[in-house]
């Protein structure tokens, strides 16, 4: 005899649906900001060995993001705490960048970043959020940090 088993999943359980494309997050933390508030996000990345301030032994892919509290950059941190690249953590600042400035292109090649700092407007000319996105090596906590930063106007 074969028994089917049924079983009811409570919403709260469920997983939580992934944004409609990779760059919902980053447009909708950057249209979120309002005019005169500063918001911003950072996402640390370490490929083979962990942050300075953790297993000195442990080996493998380590990351850590910071939202002040923020809902939409939570959103943010969220999509890159499951879906950022740790080894080639460039990849992360070239995909902000490509979907908070539509029309950058960055070759046919592979491009490695090392390092970006660069600042844009997301938005109107009249309404939006002067961004900046960096790229860096990050001396504090070792490893690599990517900041997205929104100032709205």
């Amino acid at each position: 005899m074969i028994v089917p088993f049924l079983f009811f999943v409570p919403p709260a359980m469920r997983a939580t649906p992934e944004p409609a494309s990779p760059c919902a997050s980053f447009r909708a933390f950057a249209a979120s900001v309002q005019k005169g508030q500063t918001e911003s996000i950072e996402f640390h990345t370490s490929w083979l060995a962990d942050f300075k301030d953790g297993n000195p032994k442990a080996i493998g892919a380590f990351t850590r993001c910071f939202d002040r509290g923020y809902a939409p950059g939570h959103a943010v941190c969220s999509y890159l705490s499951k879906n950022g690249a740790v080894e080639f953590a460039g990849d992360n600042a070239r995909q902000a960048l490509a979907c908070l400035l539509p029309g950058t292109r960055f070759g046919q090649h592979d491009l490695a970043l090392e390092a970006l700092d660069v600042s844009f407007y997301f938005g109107t000319p009249q309404r939006g959020s002067n961004m900046t996105i960096r790229f860096e090596s990050d001396q504090k906590m070792g490893g690599m940090v990517l900041t997205i930063i929104a100032d709205g106007y």
